[in-house]
């Protein structure tokens, strides 16, 4: 019987161990868009159209990738120092903006859509309680960019 008990301990172990174990970024972010929420492109442009309800829209890819196109009235934050940054009143008094608080409803959104999972799921553990994802990205958004748009350089990593 003591056999059996350290046999079913050890599978359980093992099973529980074996979870969160992903085997690149893309798998992850999968798996982090089953705990968020998302926002379709037609109720985003509702949204900006109507002008209803206030938002605080977020871009999370590169600066380089910001300056090539983004959606009007998004501010640029990279993935990279997301969690640094929201809640930075420094960083906010640049923008001529407040923090958001934490019932602030915020939509992020990056290239495709996966960094904007993992940002958004980020963003849902630090406490901000109404924040989605742009499904596909902005490349959903606008699926023409101007792919020849010139863009300045800037150092550093973000």
């Amino acid at each position: 019987m003591e056999k059996l008990k350290l046999f079913i301990l050890g599978i359980l172990i093992s099973s529980i161990s074996c979870t969160g174990i992903y085997e690149d970024g893309k798998e992850l972010a999968k798996d982090a868009e089953k705990r968020i929420e998302q926002i379709s492109v037609d109720e985003l442009k509702s949204k900006v159209e109507k002008q209803e309800e206030e938002f605080l829209l977020i871009d999370v890819r590169q600066k380089s990738e910001f300056k090539k196109g983004n959606i009007e009235g998004s501010y640029s934050i990279p993935r990279g120092v997301l969690e640094f940054k929201i809640g930075n009143k420094d960083f906010w008094e640049e923008e001529y903006i407040d923090p958001p608080a934490d019932t602030t409803l915020i939509i992020i959104y990056c290239a495709k859509g996966l960094r904007g999972a993992l940002a958004t799921e980020s963003l849902l553990k630090l406490g901000y309680k109404n924040v989605l994802n742009l499904e596909g990205g902005y490349g959903a958004f606008n699926p023409n960019p101007d792919k020849n748009a010139p863009v300045e350089e800037e150092g550093g990593c973000g």
